[in-house]
């Protein structure tokens, strides 16, 4: 078996990311990719920055796609889903990016037993390096599994988890990019105090933390060993970082990521 089409509900922001990803990694891929958004303006929008086909309604899309992504908000699963529920007894896999609900959920909604993967990816797969978490559900074979992360392997690394642990890791790799986001625009902010052109600041900054990421990447640093390469004693660094822990910079991030989780947990 081979997957064929690619549906997906819901363009918006996560979903086009796939999208693009996906185009950018084989422009060949748009043939294969039909898309379907409740505010039909976004789905056409989509299509022509990338060249992939507009589906006239969910049922439509389902109908034509071996796999379908359900990029939609929690709560609208079941509304995105009732007029096609149907379809799935015919070997379709569902993929759902939805933050919170379970494996065992989605497939309570079906009559058969249908494969399903949950999915929490980051807005970074739009270039290629997004994190992609995975969980398989019940009636999801090997198989099913490698065909489903060949497909996925161009937008970023996967990394496979129990369901249990899914909350946590969208904090940390799906909630992520903002957080870092906040961080950048502080550095680019404190650049521009400082004396630099607004341009100069941001420039500086990117390059900084991709520079720091390819170093705990392909130098298989811990992050205290970069910190302790780059402060030397009674430093630059080390006066910054002083005044990062006096003001509980560590902490606030830990606080995030906890706030994250209960948020994950409820919406589940």
């Amino acid at each position: 078996m081979k997957i064929g089409d690619i549906g997906l509900i819901g363009a918006g922001n996560i979903g086009s990311a796939f999208v693009r990803g996906w185009v950018g990694a084989d422009a060949a891929m748009a043939s294969r990719l039909v898309v379907a958004d409740a505010a039909g303006f976004v789905a056409e929008r989509l299509a022509e920055e990338t060249g992939v086909t507009v589906a006239g309604s969910n049922r439509e899309l389902v109908e034509r796609c071996d796999l379908v992504l359900v990029a939609v908000k929690p709560g609208d699963i079941e509304s995105s889903l009732t007029d096609c529920l149907d379809l799935f007894g015919m070997g379709k896999i569902i993929v759902s990016l939805a933050a919170g609900r379970t494996t065992t959920s989605l497939e309570m909604l079906f009559t058969v037993g249908v494969p399903v993967i949950r999915l929490m990816p980051n807005v970074a797969v739009a270039v290629g390096a997004g994190t992609l978490v995975l969980a398989t559900g019940e009636h999801v074979d090997l198989e099913t599994e490698e065909m489903v992360t060949e497909l996925l392997a161009p937008l970023g690394r996967i990394v496979t988890l129990p369901e249990k642990l899914f909350s946590a890791a969208t904090a940390i790799s799906g909630s992520g990019p903002g957080f870092m986001a906040l961080i950048a625009d502080g550095f680019i902010d404190a650049g521009v105090m400082a004396g630099l052109p607004g341009p100069v600041s941001r420039e500086l900054t990117v390059s900084m933390l991709e520079g720091t990421a390819r170093l705990l990447i392909e130098e298989g640093l811990s992050p205290t060993e970069l910190r302790h390469r780059v402060t030397s004693p009674a430093g630059t660094t080390a006066a910054g970082l002083a005044q990062l822990e006096r003001d509980g910079v560590r902490s606030a991030i830990i606080d995030a990521v906890q706030v994250t989780v209960h948020r994950s947990n409820e919406l589940g």
